[in-house]
């Protein structure tokens, strides 16, 4: 495995605020932890947990799970890419990466969460040897899924995104400052106002 792999967190990073991959990657900052992130986590942790048990997707009757591969690390030196998948689900002989976000659920899964998971279904269809076409995001605690098909359009951005990264790696390049209203409460303020 290469050292140079970028983590596919980074993928999402660069797709809510590209100055977050400058900061992780060339002066090498952290973010700092909100009482937020910390309970995300620990939501996180409990919901791996129930969904191993689970038959079924999320506690949904409906949809069977016929097998379920979880927390699959997998790195690529064709992608560029390392990360670790939280769960890929066979659902009637079809893979799916599934996202779960504890956040409130959006009209539509923002780019971020998009391109990340995108870049998590091109990962798992090298570990897996198998196409992965499908992305269903879990938004807790309301449990509202969305199914999105995966493109060969979404594939090229996320390559796109990569040779992005790379730039702002190699060149030490910082990409320009665009306020918003995500900027209020990011975990990265306290370093970005002074770049």
């Amino acid at each position: 495995m290469s050292e140079d792999l970028i983590p596919v967190t980074w993928i999402k990073q660069y797709h809510f605020c590209p100055r977050i991959v400058y900061f992780i990657s060339v002066p090498g900052a952290t973010e700092r932890t909100t009482e937020s992130m910390l309970e995300g986590r620990e939501k996180h942790r409990r919901e791996d947990m129930m969904e191993k048990k689970r038959k079924t997707l999320t506690g949904d009757r409906k949809t069977k799970v016929e097998r379920r591969w979880t927390k699959l690390h997998v790195s690529s030196d064709r992608l560029g890419l390392v990360g670790t998948v939280d769960e890929v689900v066979e659902i009637d002989g079809e893979l799916a990466v599934v996202e779960m976000k504890h956040s409130e659920p959006p009209k539509k899964p923002p780019k971020h969460h998009l391109y990340q998971a995108v870049a998590y279904t091109m990962l798992a269809e090298e570990a897996l040897a198998r196409p992965v076409r499908k992305i269903i995001f879990v938004y807790m605690p309301s449990g509202k899924k969305f199914t999105v098909d995966v493109t060969d359009a979404m594939r090229k951005h996320v390559m796109w995104t990569v040779r992005r990264i790379r730039r702002i790696e190699s060149e030490s390049f910082i990409p320009p400052y665009r306020p918003r209203r995500a900027c209020q409460g990011c975990g990265w303020a306290w370093i970005c106002r002074k770049v």
